[in-house]
């Protein structure tokens, strides 16, 4: 799997600043029993987030820094802790409102699936707690040429790096393919509805009464969804559905993005090589900084002088050529 690596790789990378911002949080939706959309009130970085990038996020706690200035309530601590909240959390940016693209709201979404004490603490806040915010961090998506199709494949709650940059795709007017898996129906990281119809390309995979993406469907975003268990979706994996994409005539000159288990990362890594289709994933890993200093999520790749090397997904990524990385060893 050593396609050449794009000479372009790291075109998706801002130029701003990395701000840390005192964030409040002006709204909270919830999108499965575990699952929420936690807006956060955070200008500078709305303005500067790009597709792919991501935030860490800090939990206000006792003794922790966390002042109330005269008169500002929005500082809210947690019910007492018997230890603060240390480690910033990251946070792909799911969705970025900023008032120079035409929103007055100036705030940045992320999608908050519990796993722990920290994730839990975070869905729990009520409008009007605060936070601080570092960000935006990482190095985002590089966009397709004018008018290619994209194809884009998540795999669970893979599907927050991804959806930023199936607005802008949207925006720019490319032809926008989302591919979307879990476990179970239940599980799926998307608010689902009823189908109003079957996308002419997976007709014969979905079942005549599916369920779909509302939001994606008014953004002119053709959508599948997969759930390993089956039900109203595809009933097996996503990288079914990319596989077939792939292989038709929806996917010619077709760009891959794609952000998920390591597994699925190196099924579409491995995909998009067979079908010579450029493709670039956003790689998950522990960051215990965001910044670059801590090394705890460096990832062996191939350099573009075929020598072996590595990269920390916080500073160099965490979106990567799929050629680039050294799936052999990496885990997954």
């Amino acid at each position: 799997m050593r396609r050449a690596i794009a000479e372009n790789q790291g075109a998706g990378v801002s130029p701003a600043p990395i701000l840390d911002e005192a964030a409040t949080v002006a709204g909270r939706t919830a999108i499965r029993a575990d699952t929420v959309e936690l807006s956060l009130r955070s200008p500078r970085i709305a303005a500067a987030a790009r597709p792919g990038q991501f935030v860490d996020v800090l939990l206000p706690g006792p003794g922790f820094g966390y002042r109330v200035a005269e008169g500002e309530e929005a500082w809210r601590d947690l019910p007492r802790l018997r230890r603060p909240f240390l480690i910033r959390r990251p946070f792909s940016i799911y969705r970025a409102h900023a008032s120079d693209r035409g929103a007055d709201r100036d705030t940045i979404d992320l999608l908050v699936k519990v796993v722990g004490v920290g994730t839990r603490a975070l869905a729990q806040l009520e409008v009007g707690a605060g936070v601080k915010v570092l960000g935006p961090l990482g190095n985002g998506f590089s966009l397709p040429p004018a008018g290619a199709p994209a194809a884009l494949v998540a795999g669970g709650c893979g599907w927050a790096s991804l959806a930023m940059l199936a607005r802008e795709l949207r925006r720019r007017g490319h032809p926008t393919y989302a591919f979307i898996g879990a476990a179970t129906v239940e599980a799926l990281p998307v608010a689902t509805c009823e189908a109003k119809a079957r996308p002419a390309l997976f007709r014969d995979e979905l079942p005549e009464a599916c369920v779909t993406s509302d939001e994606l469907e008014s953004l002119g975003v053709t959508v599948a969804l997969a759930a390993e268990a089956g039900g109203r979706v595809y009933g097996g994996l996503v990288t079914d559905l990319l596989e077939k994409f792939l292989r038709g005539e929806h996917g010619r000159g077709a760009h891959v993005y794609a952000c998920g288990p390591w597994g699925m990362l190196r099924r579409v890594a491995d995909l998009a090589e067979r079908s010579g289709a450029p493709c670039q994933v956003a790689l998950e890993e522990r960051m215990g900084c965001g910044i670059g200093v801590c090394n705890s999520c460096v990832v062996e790749v191939f350099l573009p002088s075929g020598e072996v090397g590595h990269k920390k997904l916080c500073a160099d990524g965490p979106v990567l050529d799929a050629a680039e990385v050294n799936w052999d060893q990496n885990r997954g």
